[in-house]
């Protein structure tokens, strides 16, 4: 497990300081976006995006951080109990070094662990058949528990 307040990839530059945050909960066919404040300690979710062939809509990305300006990434990681590297972590971790790689920002880390089921409890049932609302509300209760962890 990472110390997820110490950025995986990347460091914020001295005169920098960290106060929005972008989180992503990344899947193989949506990626949930959403938005948080530091200060407030809260996240909201924002967006979902489409992904294909683990490829996410990058020119999408980059629209959402003119927009929002974050100061860094929080990117939520699916780890197994017995520490295996899954193929689904491997392909994030790639994701998470595109994202670095593409816009510089650092790049935190925090377990994602059962995220998407508290995402369930707040969505109204009319929206339970959709999915891509579960991916954004997860991507919150990531940027949050990083937040306040």
């Amino acid at each position: 497990m990472v110390d997820s307040k110490q950025p995986s990839l990347g460091q914020l530059k001295p005169e920098q300081s960290l106060e929005i945050v972008l989180g992503f909960d990344f899947g193989t066919k949506n990626l949930g976006i959403a938005v948080g404040n530091l200060l407030t300690e809260t996240a909201q979710p924002i967006t979902i995006l489409k992904v294909t062939n683990n490829q996410p809509q990058w020119d999408e990305i980059q629209k959402l951080i003119r927009e929002w300006q974050p100061d860094a990434f929080i990117v939520g990681m699916p780890y197994t109990q017995d520490g295996t590297e899954t193929e689904h972590l491997k392909i994030i971790r790639k994701f998470m070094n595109r994202l670095h790689g593409r816009f510089g920002l650092p790049v935190y880390e925090i377990d994602e662990s059962h995220s998407s089921v508290l995402s369930e409890q707040f969505i109204k049932p009319s929206q339970k058949k959709k999915k891509g609302v579960l991916d954004a509300i997860s991507a919150a209760i990531i940027v949050e528990r990083w937040l306040t962890q």
